[in-house]
């Protein structure tokens, strides 16, 4: 109810006399208030995105009860304290995205100064945390017959089927799945940084372009990896439920055949993002595509698959709902960026021919 209040408040004094007060609040005399409240809204959402995952893995790290003594690993377990640091640097990154988020948001706070050190900060523990959570340990896990990944409950038939389900299913989709979340937080950070200080580019459609072309990628390769193990699931287990699931992160796998369609819906829609930066007359067919698979991911992926997969995975899930949400969003914004631009670009060049 606070923050609602709030956002009412800042709504209803956006006026005139809020712009003519604008350098007071560290805010360049020149910048609309409303484009600082739209970079705010984003980081705040990219930062709540990343929080379950960073509770949900401080406590899986077990980060106050692990001894002095067993924090450098062994030979055949992961070191703790790598991974202590992992769950802390993530939970740091979003501390300083809902601080910086909310304190512009809410209360007007708009040093841009702290919004560069958020910056500067949030690219090393971010790279960190990648690392750690989407290489490292999978990697390891992988070599000493850790969890996870979880296979069949059979073991997979061959080796190279264990090898691509493990490259495919855990570490192809993971690393795209955190790099699009902490990349979002990123650019979100940086993105408020630069409407604070008047420095960003709304016209520069080609920066639109690009940045919607790094993230179809990568929603095409978590397509590509999901599409992958779930066919060899399928092909070694049949169609029908698992009487154990088969957890290659952030794939849960209960029906097959339903993983395989999110795969093939998944991988079409990071392609449609490729088709929209090419031609952004099909922004709003990529945006219904949007809708379409977070409403996917929430009830086939989250709500069912993971849901029938144990109680012991229901932390996962709302990590899970929140990463998916990125997916689902991050297409769509970057493709609205490109309209804004195309449209802003089309209007400088009216006026300066209407100056000729």
């Amino acid at each position: 109810s606070l923050c609602v209040y709030y956002i009412v408040h800042q709504l209803l004094h956006c006026d005139s006399t809020y712009m003519m007060d604008v350098e007071k609040k560290g805010i360049p005399a020149a910048v609309n208030p409303a484009k600082i409240y739209r970079a705010a809204g984003l980081v705040v959402a990219s930062s709540l995105i990343m929080l379950p995952e960073a509770i949900v893995y401080w406590i899986s790290c077990n980060g106050v009860n692990i001894p002095t003594d067993q924090l450098d690993g062994t030979s055949d377990v992961f070191p703790a304290g790598v991974l202590l640091g992992a769950g802390a640097a993530e939970v740091v990154l979003v501390f300083l995205g809902l601080s910086l988020g909310l304190g512009s948001l809410l209360f007007e706070i708009n040093a841009s100064m702290f919004s560069f050190w958020c910056a500067v900060l949030t690219l090393p523990l971010g790279w960190y945390v990648f690392v750690v959570n989407t290489i490292a340990r999978p990697i390891f896990n992988f070599r000493h017959d850790a969890a996870p990944p979880v296979p069949p409950a059979d073991g997979w038939a061959t080796k190279f089927r264990e090898e691509v389900a493990f490259y495919m299913g855990y570490l192809m989709s993971s690393m795209a799945l955190c790099g699009l979340a902490l990349g979002l937080q990123f650019f979100s950070v940086l993105n408020l940084y630069k409407v604070q200080t008047g420095t960003d580019e709304p016209a520069n459609v080609s920066k639109h372009r690009t940045r919607l072309a790094y993230y179809s990628f990568l929603v095409t390769v978590l397509g590509v990896g999901m599409l992958g193990v779930s066919c060899w699931v399928r092909v070694q287990e049949g169609p029908g439920r698992l009487a154990s699931p088969v957890i290659y992160p952030p794939n849960v796998i209960v029906y097959p055949d339903v993983q395989v369609m999110g795969g093939v819906w998944t991988v079409a829609y990071g392609l449609m993002g490729f088709v929209t930066m090419m031609k952004p007359e099909c922004s709003n067919i990529l945006k219904c595509m949007g809708a379409l698979m977070w409403c996917w991911y929430l009830g086939f992926h989250v709500m069912t698959q993971v849901a029938l997969a144990g109680p012991g995975l229901y932390g996962s899930g709302a990590q899970l709902a929140l990463l998916f949400t990125a997916v689902s969003v991050a297409l769509p914004y970057f493709a609205h960026e490109i309209e804004k631009a195309l449209s802003l670009e089309q209007t400088s060049n009216t006026v300066g021919m209407n100056k000729l």
